[in-house]
């Protein structure tokens, strides 16, 4: 006697009948990756934070008020009456930071592993900008709480964009819809946040996600074919013993390390909940108002050299760092034999890093 079907399965039957969704999800999932691949789960974890962050931050959506009259009450609110309304808003913050840090290494174990080489260029580029859609993230959501720390955190880290040769004050007047930050920098900050980022950044999280599948990982062991070649296809024999298969194995490598977040993610947010200083006053200027920890290095720069340097170089060196697939030539993968680009991203990353210090100290 045949088992009767329960209604998922006849549900998933009926669904598969229709839109073959059966053979769309052995695509997905039964693809091989290089069994030398050293990914560190550094992509796979700061999606994790972007999944965390778009459910946190629909919850804190749903009482959030974004005006200057409601903004800050409403963050009392959610704090002090809403049930776990204060974990809530401590994982949405820790998970904004988190979310930043871990693509900042995703980004550097791409390029010091060379996997931007050929033939991914383009996935290099998607990234890049997906990390200037976080960065903006991190950006637009800081001001909501509106309280002194946000305000002026936002007003230096705003003019830092005012400081853009040529286009730098209508930059300015652009983002902050005015010539200072008021209501209308925060309304325009919060559909920025909760519309326009979102929207960018599913679109290309699509792209990058299904340029990764169709291309596979990159094989660190292997050396890049040259521009414009084809690297041979190995025996099938020969390419078995190098090849993992994503799932099960890579699949549930990813869902521990995404449980480990998640439970460093919970720790940090009790320990050290998010905090709320006094409401903004655009009047009483704070002694040491500062950008957040992802500026800092921008904010010190431009304190110890000339405007236009401070500016000029970062900008510079983010469009060298997004077209480094079509700079860099060179066809080696291994970092001994890229001295040049190696060297100038250890001594770039050591800059960063003194500067973010010292501007954070100063």
């Amino acid at each position: 006697m045949q088992t009767q079907k329960s209604v998922a399965w006849r549900v998933w039957d009926w669904l598969d009948g229709r839109y073959k969704l059966a053979s769309l999800m052995d695509a997905l999932l039964h693809v091989e990756i290089p069994r030398s691949a050293r990914t560190f789960y550094f992509g796979g974890i700061t999606l994790f934070f972007f999944i965390v962050q778009a459910i946190t931050g629909i919850l804190l959506s749903l009482y959030y008020q974004p005006s200057p009259d409601r903004a800050y009450d409403s963050i009392l609110f959610i704090m002090n009456e809403v049930n776990f309304g204060w974990l809530i808003r401590s994982v949405h913050s820790w998970g904004a930071n988190l979310m930043i840090l871990f693509c900042v290494l995703h980004l550097l174990r791409i390029f010091f592993q060379g996997a931007y080489k050929a033939p991914r260029e383009i996935t290099w580029l998607v990234g890049g900008l997906l990390l200037g859609v976080t960065l903006g993230f991190g950006f637009t959501g800081y001001l909501l709480p509106w309280d002194q720390r946000a305000f002026w955190a936002t007003t230096v880290g705003s003019e830092i964009a005012g400081a853009v040769p040529l286009v730098g004050k209508t930059l300015l007047v652009v983002l902050r819809g005015g010539a200072e930050v008021t209501a209308r920098t925060l309304s325009r900050f919060f559909g920025i946040h909760v519309l326009a980022m979102p929207a960018a950044l599913l679109a290309l999280l699509a792209i990058h996600l299904t340029f990764v599948h169709q291309q596979g990982l990159a094989d660190p062991s292997a050396e890049a074919a040259p521009q414009g070649d084809m690297a041979p296809v190995p025996e099938s024999g020969q390419e078995k013993k190098k090849l993992l298969p994503f799932f099960p194995h890579y699949v549930l490598d990813e869902v521990i390390a995404w449980y480990v977040m998640l439970a460093a993610l919970i720790v940090l947010a009790s320990l050290f909940p998010a905090g709320l200083e006094e409401p903004a006053d655009p009047l009483r200027t704070p002694e040491h108002a500062k950008p957040e920890w992802y500026f800092l290095f921008l904010y010190q720069g431009l304190k110890v050299v000339p405007r236009i340097v401070g500016v000029t170089v970062p900008i510079v060196g983010g469009v060298v760092l997004l077209l480094l697939p079509f700079v860099d030539r060179n066809p080696h993968l291994a970092p001994a034999k890229r001295p040049i680009a190696i060297a100038i991203g250890v001594v770039s990353l050591i800059g960063i890093i003194a500067f973010t210090i010292w501007g954070w100290l100063s």
